[in-house]
């Protein structure tokens, strides 16, 4: 009985006074974390120079650089679809993924010196494993009375069996010198050395005339 007189001692809130009380503010969700754009494409080029012995001919040099940026690429070549000859390409990589990965980058070019003409190209790289395959081809539209229409082509196929050393087959169609066959064929021994690799290749063994190429290049 003493109870309910000191309950009514007690101030009591009026109910309007409680609906104006405030109610705790609800929390916001935290910015979602955006992720981070991918780096901006950066150039990256390679140089290749090869010293060839051909059959019947005196020796010459050849070279190609190579310059990517993203799927763009720009070639250059000398002494590649003939002596004293300069071509310059220009290009779009596509990449290829999967257990099989590698690009496929087609090409246009211009040749002019001793041959002169337009050049559509295609070439593809593939790696498997320790596995490699690489071909190049070219097709050379005479623009002059001295140049001929031709199909050039090169294919490599290599097993490395360390880091550095690798080994395969090789096989080339070429204009520049005489052949004796339709398709030259060979092999191939590389050897890496940081960021550059030397490559002999050997043709025709089995023919009576074979002949020697040295491949020496670096990327950056």
């Amino acid at each position: 009985m003493l109870l309910a007189p000191l309950l009514l001692l007690v101030p009591q809130t009026p109910p309007a006074a409680q609906a104006q009380q405030p109610t705790p503010a609800a929390q916001e969700p935290a910015p979602r974390a955006h992720a981070p754009l991918p780096p901006p494409p950066v150039w990256s080029t390679s140089l290749s120079t090869y010293w060839i012995e051909p059959p019947y001919q005196s020796g010459y040099f050849s070279a190609i650089v190579t310059a990517d940026k993203g799927p763009l690429h720009l070639e250059a070549h000398w002494a590649y679809e003939d002596r004293d000859t300069l071509s310059l390409f220009a290009g779009k990589s596509f990449p290829i993924t999967g257990d099989i990965s590698g690009k496929i980058t087609p090409r246009l070019g211009i040749a002019g010196g001793d041959s002169q003409g337009l050049i559509p190209a295609v070439n593809l790289a593939l790696d498997w494993k320790k596995l490699s395959f690489y071909t190049d081809f070219e097709y050379m539209i005479g623009l002059s009375s001295d140049t001929s229409d031709f199909l050039y082509s090169w294919s490599e196929l290599q097993w490395a069996f360390t880091p550095r050393f690798s080994a395969g087959l090789v096989g080339q169609r070429t204009h520049v010198y005489a052949q004796d066959l339709e398709v030259d064929h060979g092999l191939m021994f590389g050897m890496a050395l940081g960021k550059v690799r030397a490559t002999g290749y050997f043709f025709n063994l089995d023919e009576s005339h074979p002949y020697f190429m040295l491949a020496v290049g670096a990327g950056f």
